[in-house]
């Protein structure tokens, strides 16, 4: 009963707290329960088990926004698999602590959740599922990513869970205190880095999104395609009277084929150029190959260009061709599409060449709008760059290299949704950017010392 006890607390925790999940303080007490049973008395097994029913509850959240949508293999691996490491993540720890102290146990469980959120971030679906979104909310927490990634925002969210799993399972305030610290001195770098930060050019960004033209992305017909560029181009003229001088709409606006392609191009070029203004629109594209583009317009008349997603949703985008190259223009605005912004170590690539800014055109689920918006938030807050991203069936977002949301609108608000607003460009440089995933290299070398330094002590009492 106290193992169910600590299954459901804990996954409860995670299911208001990451992924789907808004509550941010939950997740820095969610791991507490099912570590608290496993620094314990309690059996292997039923620590084990527990940890990992916490994690599949915790994933639960994903359903109402995928089932029905994504593949059912896609869906069951993204709620069997964080599961599986936050259990392993666990159970090592509890070995170490075991084996070696309570404090080693403490920073064991760190190390590993570090390690094989990592590890996951390999995959195909990125760094989607990482605990370390469930902070973006509060800027001041989530700035050390520019240092070491996200995944310092993990490490520190287990350190933290375990060292108050610790002091509970003791009943010594040492492992509290030490994890009070840690997250202590965490938030006060992040405010002085947010004071401290320098002014830089600000850009009238535009952005805009109409559900109601869902239609135009999947009819392959011209006069529907038409039609929504049309509508899309009459937006483009509103937020350029409005002041935009960078305009971003979403993904998949309409589908492109051959015979009406140029037709559709030749409106926007005119648009682009009687306004001003550069224009970020992404098509369905099936010329020799079908591609998922962003064709990119530009105010001075010259030829549009177009950049290709890299990265395609497992099971939904199979008949796509992925792109090959990152696309940025001298002024180091760079554009990236919608799962591109999941990949933290392609996204660093990308940062080596210094963006400022990034426009993202995406298409949401409608409910992961807000979780799926944070992922590009925090690769703002890793490489140093404000985001403009405008997503169907999700929120319009503007966010500065800090985190800060500088304005945000739903998209199902009913017909073309539009936002203008006044965004800082980033200094397209951080420390992250430069030594990349070290600090996850250092939690998974140090995972297999205490775990081999563990295996190899005699059994304390």
């Amino acid at each position: 009963m106290t193992a169910l006890l600590c299954a459901f607390a804990s996954g409860a925790g995670f299911y208001f707290s990451t992924d789907l999940g808004t509550f941010w303080p939950l997740a820095w007490l969610a791991p507490i329960p099912v570590l608290w049973l496993a620094f314990g008395p309690a059996r292997g097994w039923t620590a084990f088990l527990a940890a990992w029913a916490a994690g599949v509850i915790g994933g639960l959240n994903l359903l109402p926004a995928y089932a029905g949508t994504l593949p059912a293999s896609v869906l069951v691996l993204a709620i069997l698999g964080p599961g599986l490491y936050f259990a392993a993540s666990v159970m090592g720890a509890r070995l170490v602590a075991r084996r070696l102290s309570p404090l080693a146990g403490m920073v064991a469980f760190a190390a590993l959740w570090t390690m094989f959120d990592y590890l996951a971030a390999q995959g195909p679906n990125g760094a989607a599922l990482s605990p370390a979104y469930s902070q973006v909310g509060m800027p001041f927490l989530i700035q050390g990513a520019s240092v070491f990634g996200l995944w310092i925002v993990t490490f520190a969210i287990g350190f933290f869970a375990a060292g108050g799993a610790m002091a509970l399972a003791t009943k010594r305030s040492v492992p509290a205190i030490l994890a009070i610290a840690l997250v202590l001195a965490n938030a006060g770098y992040g405010t002085w880095r947010i004071v401290t930060a320098p002014k830089t050019p600000v850009v009238h960004v535009g952005l805009g999104a109409d559900d109601a033209l869902a239609d135009a992305s999947f009819k392959a017909d011209e006069k529907t395609a038409l039609g929504a560029v049309a509508a899309y181009a009459d937006a483009a003229r509103t937020l350029a009277a409005q002041g935009a001088s960078l305009i971003v709409f979403p993904e998949k606006v309409a589908i492109l084929e051959p015979e009406w392609r140029e037709a559709a191009k030749a409106e926007l070029v005119t648009v682009a150029h009687v306004t001003q203004t550069m224009i970020v629109i992404g098509f369905d594209d099936r010329g020799t190959e079908r591609q998922n583009n962003a064709l990119i317009f530009f105010g001075n008349g010259t030829s549009p260009q177009l950049y290709t997603k890299r990265r395609l949703v497992p099971g939904l985008e199979s008949a796509f061709v992925p792109g090959q190259a990152s696309y940025m223009l001298s002024s180091r605005t760079a554009v990236a599409i919608c799962k591109d912004m999941d990949f933290p170590a392609m996204l660093r690539t990308d940062a080596r060449l210094h963006p400022t800014l990034f426009a993202v055109p995406a298409w949401d689920f409608g409910k992961d709008r807000r979780w799926h918006a944070r992922l590009a938030i925090m690769r703002g807050v890793e490489n140093g760059f404000a985001v403009a991203r405008s997503a169907k069936e999700g929120l319009l977002t503007l966010s500065d290299a800090y985190g800060h949301v500088i304005a945000e609108k739903s998209s199902e608000s009913g017909g073309m949704v539009t936002l203008v607003g006044d965004l800082p460009r980033g200094l397209g440089a951080t420390l992250y950017a430069r030594v990349g995933d070290a600090f996850a290299w250092i939690c998974a070398g140090l995972s297999l010392l205490l775990l081999g330094a563990a295996l190899l002590a005699p059994r304390r009492p």
